[in-house]
């Protein structure tokens, strides 16, 4: 069982342009999460930071796929968060580095279903990852990590069936990922057995205001989150736990 631990204090933070990105990062603050969302002149990042300590960080915003993959490696860093701007072929992927002491990871971009699954077993678990479509077809980008103990990765899952897997298992949502297929909403998802256990929650769609009234309602933090831009403005995904009691 994986224990995770509320952050000292925390902040959210969205519409954030990609060149000013360094204005958001607060001393004492570290990132856990960022999301792209936009595209053009509007393309901007939501961010999740926790007033935590921990090994130190950087960023790197817009790369291509080859040198996501080898930037870990070229700087002595293990990848823990990433997120992506896709376009048809075209994608960009912006990625969170740690230096120093932490379980060893290994980002893998552009894979299948089937070829993410076979890179999971009771001793690798999914950190991060993000999903997109290139010429047509569904992929996936993902953080490998060592780790003990089970783990769950869900695809192409309502969010009824998710919530009704999620506890038949007795687990604790980690990821969660929307997007279409067609004219319907399907999610890809991690799961994990934690400490946090019924104290979580997670939903989708949401715009700003009611993720800042969901986290107040739950006195929760929230652990991860993701960005897309519609016709109606800025959506939200968010997994939450329960703050301190």
């Amino acid at each position: 069982m994986v224990v995770r631990n509320p952050p000292e204090s925390w902040f959210w933070s969205h519409d954030v342009d990609p060149d000013h990105f360094d204005d958001v990062v607060l001393p004492g603050y570290r990132l856990m999460r960022l999301s792209s969302y936009g595209k053009g002149d509007r393309r901007r990042f939501a961010a999740l930071l926790f007033r935590e300590p921990g090994p130190e960080q950087r960023y790197v915003i817009d790369v291509d796929a080859a040198a996501a993959e080898a930037y870990p490696r070229q700087d002595d860093a293990r990848a823990v968060a990433i997120t992506v701007d896709a376009d048809d072929s075209q994608r960009s992927f912006s990625l969170l580095l740690e230096k120093g002491p932490g379980p060893l990871t290994r980002l893998h971009v552009d894979l299948d279903e089937a070829s993410v699954r076979k890179l999971l077993d009771d001793h690798h678990g999914i950190a991060d990852f993000v999903t997109y479509v290139v010429d047509g077809a569904r992929k996936y980008a993902v953080i490998l990590e060592e780790r003990s103990g089970p783990s769950w990765w869900f695809t192409q899952i309502t969010a009824r069936e998710l919530d009704a897997k999620v506890a038949e298992l007795g687990a604790t949502l980690l990821r969660v990922r929307a997007y279409s297929e067609g004219d319907q909403q399907r999610f890809a998802a991690v799961a994990e057995r934690s400490n946090v256990g019924k104290r979580a929650w997670w939903y989708t769609d949401l715009d700003g205001d009611t993720v800042a009234r969901k986290l107040d309602r739950h006195n929760a933090y929230p652990f991860d989150l993701d960005a897309t831009r519609d016709d109606r403005g800025v959506r939200y995904t968010v997994v939450m736990y329960r703050d301190r009691e």
